[in-house]
């Protein structure tokens, strides 16, 4: 696969999103709140959190961002 560009991912339908994450995704960090599994993936040139409900095995969401606050709070987590 080429490189994936965000508004490529974006077309994709919901369910085809998560082809990219699981093959192409780099797993940066996991962390965990409220029972929730949170796991931020990197492809090529955007990030997508990846929303994971422990108690009942399902992902419910993912959040898809190239910068900012969301990106933000990962940074004094992950060494560069």
């Amino acid at each position: 696969m080429n490189k994936m560009k965000l508004y490529e991912f974006l077309r994709l339908s919901e369910v085809e999103q998560y082809n990219p994450v699981w093959s192409f995704g780099v797993h940066v960090d996991t962390h965990i709140k409220d029972n929730i599994a949170i796991n931020l993936y990197s492809i090529n040139d955007f990030y997508c959190e990846v929303y994971y409900e422990m108690k009942t095995n399902k992902i419910p969401y993912k959040q898809v961002f190239k910068q900012g606050a969301r990106l933000d709070k990962y940074l004094d987590r992950i060494k560069i």
